[in-house]
């Protein structure tokens, strides 16, 4: 596989208020796609975000159809045994993991669809704001395909909005408009297309406390009520 020089898929810019704008563009793509390439190209990008330590961290899309629409679907319909599957997952788990573990705030700027992985790495986002355009869409739906959300989804997802909501996204693979997602808690504000740059930055630099499940969602959560989840 040709090596992408990260630059060729994530810019990185840090204005004069030491925001650091990630913006994803794949090339000779319409759609943003999290293929093994864009994952080790984002990966590069977070070390040089280790060390230039800014304020905050805005992730876009470049592109005109949405911010993301999922993990790179060919590659895993190539994966010819488990090792392989797991590696390419793992991989994928550990590149979230370091996006997540940022230790300034980091805002995933939502327009379009964020699906699948796309909506796994907006969840490992501090927040997320989103284009109230009605275009906007969320959701897990490679289930529909028998193909689990590996890259933690499943997990942020269930700690964000609590097992019950989360458990209805994850098995029924359905997608939610952004109205919905700001209700169930996925995302922490609603803007118009043409604010959302803008007020994503000022939710950077005057970051509220991050989303809780409310106190009953939060019991569903506990171990010792697990087993009436499950069952």
């Amino acid at each position: 596989m040709a090596t992408v020089a990260a630059d060729e898929m994530w810019h990185l810019n840090v204005d004069g208020d030491q925001v650091a704008w990630l913006e994803f563009d794949k090339p000779q793509s319409s759609a943003n796609t999290l293929s093994h390439a864009a994952m080790d190209a984002l990966n590069q990008r977070l070390t040089e975000l280790e060390s230039l330590k800014p304020r905050a961290v805005i992730v876009v899309s470049a592109k005109e159809s949405g911010f993301i629409a999922g993990a790179d679907i060919k590659e895993f319909t190539a994966l010819t045994d488990p090792k392989a599957a797991y590696e390419l997952i793992r991989r994928g788990q550990k590149v979230l993991d370091r996006l997540e573990a940022l230790p300034c705030p980091t805002v995933a700027a939502i327009h379009g669809f964020a699906l699948g992985g796309g909506m796994e790495l907006a969840l490992a986002c501090r927040y997320r704001i989103a284009a109230s355009d009605g275009k906007t869409s969320l959701g897990l739906p490679e289930i529909q395909l028998g193909i689990h959300p590996g890259f933690g989804g499943t997990i942020r997802t269930v700690q964000l909005i609590g097992s019950a909501a989360a458990m209805d996204l994850i098995l029924t693979g359905r997608n939610v408009r952004a109205d919905k997602a700001l209700q169930l808690g996925l995302i922490d504000k609603l803007v118009s297309g043409s604010e959302l740059r803008e007020a994503a930055k000022k939710l950077a630099l005057n970051p509220p406390s991050p989303h809780r499940p409310k106190f009953g969602a939060r019991m569903l959560n506990w171990g010792i009520l697990r087993p009436f989840i499950d069952n």
